[in-house]
Order: structure tokens, then sequence, then C-alpha cells
């Protein structure tokens, strides 16, 4: 045999390793070791003031010129615990992930501490790490703190690795940070923005995003331990990044997406499944405008979802609130908690119900701070009675020019 024959059969072995490898990693992923589980959402609170109460609080942002990102969860306590991550600027080596803590006795904000930095991470990973971002938290059932966050050794976001570390003691003390295994080749682009949720067998259900060459929708089911057990597409090539899922009706998963890169056609992508996520129908695309940025959307009630976001096709100076009553109707815009002008940035909502029944939204404040915005139903319905109302003018207004 030659020299060229023998590089071809050297390449045709690495090819044949190469594949062997990515399809018993792809076996493992959809065999039935791990049977599917139901999803357990979260519990709906009724709030006790029957009266509209809406506050604004600016977290302090610990003197770091940029603040991005939020991601909250609520402690046994009923107090909030928020983190994101700050520096210099979005993708500077300096950026720390920070906490704050929201006390429900004196409604304020403590002082952000750092709960983590790029020299830690990159010693506990035995990698260089040139930058974080994107923290999400999560406590189980058993009480655990679960943080995932990004890092990115070279280039953009879009060489991410995802990692995570947790804590036994609601945020005190952490282990070591721990990359996860989502590809058997390559290990990049997986990042993460949205909330998490457990299922009923203990393991959790986490949404994230590919954005290396092609951008979609995923989810990963992590075990108790900490490892991925499950990988699902939720959608092809170009259909969206950063799902956001939330409870439909009945046994329905729901998920918006933000379009992503791919289009200019910029407007929230929608995406159902029927079986607790196991399995996506195809994306549509709604009619809610979108500048390819964040949102978030929840279950307030049975007929009753909210949706907060950037409700326009080209720039990040709002931050608006709509509902839904029906998911296959459009969604109905109620109230702006932002409408700011050129130069404003507001972006990357997050939304948790307290026990108190209080619905507490973060979200970036001209990447100075992070605002947090805590309303109730009874201001819910308010905002609704108000808007049905002016509808109900308008279309007065247009039946008596017809007349």
């Amino acid at each position: 045999m030659d020299s060229r024959g023998e590089i071809r059969a050297i390449d045709s072995r690495l090819l044949w390793f190469v594949l062997c490898i990515v399809a018993g990693f792809s076996f493992y992923q959809t065999t039935n070791q791990h049977p599917w589980a139901p999803i357990v959402w979260p519990e709906k609170f009724t709030s006790h003031q029957t009266e509209p109460v809406y506050q604004e609080f600016l977290i302090p942002n610990g003197g770091q010129n940029s603040t991005h990102s939020a991601s909250v969860t609520t402690l046994p306590s009923g107090d909030l615990i928020a983190f994101w991550f700050a520096g210099t600027r979005e993708g500077h080596k300096d950026v720390r992930i920070f906490k704050s803590v929201f006390h429900q006795s004196s409604l304020s904000w403590d002082a952000p501490s750092a709960v983590l930095d790029t020299p830690y991470v990159a010693q506990h990973l035995g990698r260089y790490i040139g930058k974080l971002g994107n923290p999400l938290v999560f406590v189980d059932s058993r009480r655990r703190m679960w943080m995932f966050f990004v890092s990115v050794s070279y280039g953009g976001w879009a060489g991410s690795s995802l990692n995570v570390i947790w804590s036994e003691d609601l945020g005190n003390s952490w282990t070591a940070p721990k990359r996860l295994i989502t590809s058997p080749f390559i290990n990049i682009s997986t990042l993460v923005r949205n909330h998490l949720y457990e299922l009923e067998d203990g393991s959790l259900i986490l949404p994230v995003y590919h954005e290396f060459v092609a951008q979609f929708p995923e989810l990963l089911r992590i075990s108790p331990e900490g490892e991925v057990i499950r990988k699902i597409r939720m959608a092809g090539s170009g259909a969206g990044i950063q799902p956001v899922l939330f409870e439909g009706e009945q046994n329905e998963v729901r998920a918006l997406m933000r379009s992503g890169s791919h289009t200019k056609d910029w407007r929230v992508l929608s995406l159902r499944s029927e079986n607790e996520g196991k399995s996506w129908l195809d994306f549509e695309i709604t009619k809610l405008p979108n500048p390819n940025s964040a949102q978030v959307a929840a279950k307030v009630s049975d007929k009753l979802w909210l949706w907060v976001g950037n409700h326009n096709e080209k720039h990040r100076q709002d931050m608006t609130l709509a509902v839904s009553q029906d998911l296959n109707v459009d969604w109905s815009v109620i109230h702006q908690f932002e409408n700011g002008g050129k130069g404003d940035r507001f972006s990357y909502p997050t939304i948790i119900q307290d026990e108190l029944g209080m619905w507490n939204l973060l979200y970036t404040y001209n990447r100075k701070n992070i605002k947090h915005v805590r309303f109730n139903q009874a201001w819910l319905n308010q905002q609704m009675k108000q808007q049905g109302q002016k509808q109900g003018q308008k279309q007065g207004q247009k039946q008596g020019k017809v007349q």
C-alpha cells in the first residue's frame, strides 16, 4: 500500500471512530434507561392584598460599569435571591457573577457580592477562561441551589461552554465549577438564559440554545448528580434561540423564542409540546414583534398567561407587558414598564411569583442596574380592565364614524 493509500485508510478509520462516538452518544441520549417524567410546575399563589400593588426597586450594582442578565428564584424563607454578571463591559475578562438577596420584611435588596470570577473558574476547570455570562439559578425540592452559567475560552458567545455549581446551604458556599458534557464532539456553543424546572423523578429540564454555525433551541435533562442524561432538539436550524418554557393547557408545554440572527422578520417564535416536552411540534411565527431580544412568559392562572419583552422590531427602548387568555389567539399589550428614548436599553427580563402571590420582574436597566418591579394580581386585573375599556372606546368611535 502506498503512502496515499495508508493515509486514506487512517482517515477512514478516524472517521469511523468519530461516527461511532457520535452514534453511541446519540443512542445513550435516546434509550429508555431514564424514562421521561412529568414536569413539576411552580405552585400558583394567591395574593392576600385585594388592592393593586405596584412597586419599583433598583438593585445596587456594586460599582460595576456594566450590569446584565439577571436570574432570580425564591428562598424557603420567602425572600428572593438574584444573580447576574457585571464588569467593565459584557465579555470583559474582569466580569464577575454577583448575587443579592431581597428581604420581604424590609422590601430591600442587600449590597451585591461576587460569587464567581474568571481566575477561579479557570483554576477549577483547568482551562483558560476569557469571559463569563448568563447565570441561571434554581432551588430544587431538596433545597439544593443550582447555578448554571456559560464561560468562553476564546472567541464570542457562540464558543461558550456550559458549567454548573451547586450549594447545599442556599448560596452561602458552593461546589467547584464543573463543565457539562453536552456533546461528544467539540462540546461548545451550549448557552442558557431562561427558567429551568424539576421533573417528578428529581432530574432537571434545562432549556438551552446553540449558536455556532447554526442557531436552534434544545432541552437538556440533568440528573440529580449534575450529569447530562438526555438532549432534545426542540426545532431545527434557524428556529430561534433563548427558549422560555412555561405551562400551557392540560399537559401542554409551551415555549417562546427570540428569532435569532437568521432572519430580519423579527417576531416571537412559538413552540408546543403535547407530551411534557419529550418532543416538539414545528415552530410557528407569532404576531408579537421583537427585535431579536430576550423575553419571558409565565402562566398566571387558568386561562391567563403573561409575556414581557421588547414589543417592537427595531430597538430595546421599551419593556412591555402583554397577556393572553387563549394561547392560540394573539397577545394583548396592557402596560409598558419602560418607554424610553434613543440610547435607552431595557432587556433580558425574568419573572417569578413569590409565596405572597406577588409577581417579581427583573430586567437589565440601561446596562447600569438590575431593575425589580413587583406587582400583584389586583394590579394585573386593573391593567387588563383599563386596556379593555380603551379598546371598547376605540371600537365605539369606529362604529360612530361608520354610521
